[in-house]
């Protein structure tokens, strides 16, 4: 085992290292592999694609445990690439993809420091957006004033912090 928990999943599912050494080899371009994982790995693992994917099962299932609110595989994407605009849209995926398989979601709180400037600037409430397609789904924060219902946003939720 390795310290990296992706490569872990990688080398211990046979089903993850055959979706990604089969779009890794169709040569396409990594946006467009990054577009076919994130379909594939739907399909395999039947996880929330986008919010309204999201049944009041689930809601449950995380209430009885004590978790926090279920999170869509779309809204991971965008929380990913906020905090790393750069980096390979596949990996984006794949980690999004096991981080709400295994409900280790990455704290929206990262984002909104980076956006307000430091954790003490966070508003106890504020609201975020969600634009771009599915594989390229990009976080944004609502502006004050602004409204959430302009062209381009794909879906709009509120963060009540604690």
């Amino acid at each position: 085992m390795s310290n990296n928990p992706l490569i872990d999943w990688y080398n211990s599912d046979s089903t993850v290292k055959q979706i990604i050494d089969r779009v890794d080899s169709t040569g396409k371009s990594f946006d467009e592999q990054a577009e076919i994982a994130f379909h594939e790995f739907f399909e395999v693992f039947k996880l929330a694609k986008f919010p309204d994917d999201i049944s009041e099962e689930l809601y449950t299932e995380f209430y009885e445990k004590g978790l926090d609110e279920p999170r869509s595989v779309y809204e991971e994407i965008g929380i990913l690439r906020f905090l790393a605009p750069g980096d390979d849209p596949r990996s984006i995926v794949f980690r999004a993809i096991y981080d709400i398989k295994n409900y280790e979601y990455i704290d929206i709180d990262e984002c909104a420091i980076i956006h307000f400037g430091k954790k003490k600037s966070i508003p106890k409430e504020y609201m975020v957006y969600y634009s771009g397609e599915n594989s390229k789904a990009i976080l944004n924060f609502l502006k004050e004033g602004e409204s959430w219902t302009k062209d381009g946003v794909k879906y709009a939720s509120k963060v009540i912090r604690n």
